[in-house]
């Protein structure tokens, strides 16, 4: 039997050793030529001119020949006004990948030195180049599409049949149930936590036989309904493109604008013929572990962005650990400012979910603030 790749040493081609024997200049230019692709030649980030310009060697910057501004290869990205060093920029980045299920802001406040805060800044901005970033052009070939719900939890009663037995006295005698919601369990808190329920609608290209899934769009909605899963199909699936989803009848209609399959998942997880969603259920799994092993519960602020990690990560899995490391840095570099996490210090605050008909919050970050 051929061995796993994870536990392969072609998959462990950087590690904590490596990055610790580096030197600052090697760590420097690591970041310089993922940014501009060369260590010799720079894009001044604030006119645009491509040259080699002026070099500040002290201050590990460049004057631009053209505008005469200083920049360094942090300047307008996520990074911007980034007080660590790199290495402890690329150590974090270094835990943020190879942790399968994500990392905690805590977890990663106690192995790279950083505040509770600013870890789960940093890892906000981490989350945020990959959502923004994300390949939306359209599925092909076969895509299973699926829905998850998560957040709105309710709480459980403190005793067994506490919530039903005024309610079926009442019924018995004939009375009006004056504790029909909380005979049900919808307390006033479950009520209120029922609000932020939500679900994450999942789309997933097959590969070839053999490598699972190719490339995953996530989207959170209020619901998963007839009119959403329309839009969602719509948009980021091809015409001549076969889905395969669960027996929920908001995928009915699918049939008259696509070839469409359904397993009945209160039968079996897989038809005889093959049919089956398994990429997006194996999705659900890891997002499902991040909840429950990593972050204890879920905001839905910020449910999009732990979507958009779970699903980085999953289109990820097969490369190794340097390449998935570029591939974050090389998006945190090229993204610009952060739009969510620029003056979060100073209590600026996204404040409003990500959901599918409401689109990506606009900016609120000047650029003359990235230094």
């Amino acid at each position: 039997m051929a061995q796993h790749f994870l536990r392969s040493s072609a998959y462990r081609d950087f590690n904590v050793s490596g990055i610790y024997a580096m030197t600052d200049e090697q760590v420097h230019d690591l970041f310089v030529q993922l940014r501009w692709n060369s260590t010799t030649h720079q894009a001044c980030p604030w006119c645009g001119v491509w040259d080699q310009h002026y070099p500040r060697p002290i201050r590990r910057q460049w004057r631009c020949k053209s505008c005469g501004r200083d920049f360094s290869v942090t300047t307008c990205t996520v990074f911007a006004n980034h007080k660590k060093p790199l290495r402890t920029l690329l150590l974090a980045a270094f835990y943020f990948v190879t942790s399968a299920k994500g990392i905690a802001g805590l977890g990663l406040s106690r192995t790279v030195n950083y505040s509770s805060k600013g870890a789960h800044a940093l890892l906000g901005k981490f989350r945020e180049a990959l959502i923004r970033t994300q390949d939306q052009t359209p599925l092909t070939g076969i895509v299973e599409i699926d829905g998850g719900y998560f957040g709105g939890k309710p709480r459980r009663p403190n005793r067994r049949g506490r919530r039903n037995h005024q309610a079926i006295a009442d019924r018995i005698a004939g009375r009006p149930t004056k504790h029909r919601s909380y005979a049900i369990g919808m307390t006033k808190i479950n009520q209120e936590k029922r609000k932020n329920k939500r679900v994450v609608m999942v789309l997933r290209q097959r590969g070839e036989k053999g490598q699972g899934a190719v490339r995953t769009i996530t989207v959170v909605a209020r619901s998963e309904n007839e009119a959403d899963v329309r839009k969602l199909v719509d948009r980021y699936v091809a015409p001549d493109a076969v889905i395969m989803s669960d027996e929920n009848p908001a995928y009915s209609l699918l049939s008259a604008t696509h070839e469409h399959h359904a397993v009945a998942h209160s039968k079996e997880y897989v038809r005889v013929d093959g049919v089956h969603e398994n990429q997006a259920e194996s999705f659900y799994t890891r997002l499902r572990r991040w909840e429950y092993g990593v972050g204890h519960g879920v905001h839905r602020i910020y449910l999009a962005d732990y979507a958009a990690e779970m699903a980085w990560r999953e289109d990820f899995r097969r490369q190794s650990i340097r390449q998935q490391l570029e591939a974050l840095l090389l998006r945190a570099l090229g993204l610009g400012v952060s739009r969510w996490w620029c003056g979060y210090y100073q209590g600026k605050r996204r404040g409003s979910e990500i959901l599918m008909n409401q689109g990506i919050p606009p900016s609120s970050v000047s650029r003359d603030s990235a230094q």
